[in-house]
């Protein structure tokens, strides 16, 4: 009886690996030999794509239990090889169909500029996209991406975005909880925080619109992501900090960088216009900005602040102060 049952151990064995090649799906090797014209730098490092498991592949790897493709590191750092299509590319998101259990797409730095037969919400199980670098793509992408509902992170730095781009054609993505936007052109996020009611990325945690050109109008835009838990506005066109009320309306917000920018604290304040009340904050960094103790002065009641970065003179002479109210800084 026990060696029945070992015999029919194999044979479904057997049946169920006719599905796979060499531990990796047949249907799956042939999609990706499909999109090997696409990324000629796949065979640079590592194992090459051609015979053999395509779960060990350069760039490739699959899950240990299914043996289907989870993640595709497609990313390319060199322009060389892409000399003869500099102009850009148009990529057929249907390729990537097969990948039934694909979790994480990295199309970086591949000269892409749009999506063609675009079918991203049959990619369910898609959670991150990387485009970064992609700067072609500018701001017709964001309709595009809308079809990748279940995505739960999308970097689009240094993508040629500029101006106002439309947030809200990202409104579908209910799961999104990172988004960064850096090293592009923005200067404001359209008209998604001016219509709340239209408001869906509810989840959002993580928002990067570091090295922009964003202005102090994007606070009030800010207001309606209550659930931010870190925000970077390094190197935008801020000035001044008369923004600070609508920054506490992030209650939530737990790391907040506002580095080299073009605040200067010199003005004297109203009441307690700039008083910080981010209650959650744990690390701060306002390195680059000159400040005088309308902010500094309040730093001293944010109990759950571990980390703090100020570089600028007289910011260091008003730390003396805060240091002494906190009991978080080294000397």
């Amino acid at each position: 009886m026990e060696y029945w049952k070992l015999v029919w151990v194999f044979v479904l064995a057997f049946l169920f690996g006719g599905y796979q090649s060499e531990g990796c799906w047949e249907i799956e090797k042939a999609a990706l030999l499909q999109l090997k014209p696409f990324f000629p730098h796949i065979n640079d490092e590592g194992i090459s794509w051609g015979k053999g498991n395509c779960c060990r592949w350069n760039g490739v790897e699959c899950s240990t239990s299914t043996g289907r493709v989870t993640r595709l590191f497609l990313e390319y750092r060199s322009v060389e090889v892409y000399n003869n299509i500099s102009q850009g590319w148009y990529l057929n998101i249907s390729l990537f169909l097969p990948f039934h259990e694909l979790k994480s797409l990295d199309l970086g730095n591949s000269y892409i500029a749009g999506f063609i037969d675009n079918q991203g919400s049959f990619m369910n199980k898609l959670e991150i996209l990387d485009l970064s670098n992609n700067t072609l793509l500018g701001n017709n992408i964001l309709p595009y991406l809308a079809e990748f509902t279940s995505l739960k992170t999308l970097l689009l730095d240094n993508c040629g975005l500029q101006g106002s781009i439309d947030i809200s054609e990202l409104n579908s993505l209910k799961n999104l909880k990172e988004l960064h936007l850096r090293d592009n052109q923005i200067e404001s996020l359209g008209s998604l925080f001016q219509r709340k009611r239209q408001l869906r990325l509810a989840k959002l945690e993580v928002l990067d619109l570091s090295f922009n050109h964003l202005n102090n109008s994007i606070f009030s835009s800010l207001a309606a992501l209550p659930h931010l838990k870190s925000l970077n506005l390094e190197s935008n066109l801020l000035i001044q900090s008369t923004y600070i009320q609508d920054l506490n309306v992030l209650s939530k917000l737990e790391k907040l960088t506002i580095s080299y920018d073009r605040m200067d604290d010199s003005i004297p304040s109203q009441g307690n216009e700039r008083e910080l009340k981010l209650m959650n904050l744990e690390e701060l960094n306002l390195w680059g900005n000159v400040f005088n103790s309308s902010i500094l002065s309040s730093l001293g009641s944010l109990s759950n602040l571990k980390s703090l970065s100020l570089s600028h003179r007289s910011a260091m002479e008003e730390s003396i102060d805060v240091r002494g109210k906190m009991g978080l800084l080294s000397p």
